[in-house]
């Protein structure tokens, strides 16, 4: 009869293994993303020292990473609602999650534009572990305020990052997915607009080829100006 339970013995000890190491494994990823997000506390806390202004139409966040933290004339995109961009360079959407309470539910909006994915991905985590730390973020917000509409701007296309384009496409596409299954969460396309051709437009970034110029920026008021809500 040994003969039968050894093997079953020995399976039972692999799946015990296998499930420890991914345990662990897992674990040493989450102690990494937080220890990113960490180094950049000092910048968020100066965010966060920013009074809450009081807006009777309500306020709209923009928030994510340097790309959004850049836009300088976002705030002209609204005519009738403050707009307040609480963006942060290197900002990925673990680190979002983190500072949420002092980048977005602090504010009470009653709309949040969200740019996360493009250092994630850069950084090398997969479209599954990245949707579910923007599910993590969609799911605060709204246990705030159900009523919040959240507007996910697609992981653009650069110069710099080129060679991921199809891990940016996949996680657009999978975002993209996830907003026409709920009302609340809207997907701004803005990775098809930097494209002619097929490539991905060089005359839409600064000298570093990862940060839009002015040029860039247009094509982004282009498609979120209509999404705005006043």
């Amino acid at each position: 009869m040994y003969r039968f339970v050894q093997p079953l013995i020995k399976s039972f000890y692999t799946i015990i293994i296998v499930f420890s190491w991914s345990f662990y494994a897992q674990e040493n990823k989450e102690s990494e993303y937080l220890k990113q997000a960490e180094s950049f506390s000092e910048e968020v806390a100066k965010i966060a020292d920013l009074p809450v202004p009081t807006w009777d139409s309500g306020i709209i966040i923009f928030t994510g990473s340097s790309s959004v933290r850049l836009w300088g004339d976002a705030g002209l995109l609204s005519k009738g609602s403050p707009i307040i961009n609480t963006a942060f360079g290197g900002s990925t959407a673990y680190g979002l999650n983190v500072y949420l309470e002092d980048l977005v539910l602090r504010y009470e909006p009653k709309q949040v534009f969200i740019y996360e994915g493009d250092n994630d991905i850069a950084a090398g985590r997969d479209t599954r572990t990245i949707l579910e730390h923007l599910d993590t973020i969609f799911t605060r917000i709204w246990e705030q305020n159900p009523e919040v509409e959240i507007v996910y701007i697609s992981a653009k296309p650069s110069p710099l990052r080129w060679e991921l384009r199809k891990e940016y496409e996949a996680l657009n596409k999978a975002v993209e997915r996830r907003a026409k299954k709920e009302d609340r969460l809207v997907f701004a396309d803005v990775y098809s607009s930097m494209l002619q051709k097929g490539q991905v437009r060089e005359d839409l970034f600064i000298e570093d080829r990862l940060h839009m110029n002015r040029k860039g920026y247009a094509i982004w008021a282009e498609v979120i100006r209509p999404l705005i809500m006043e």
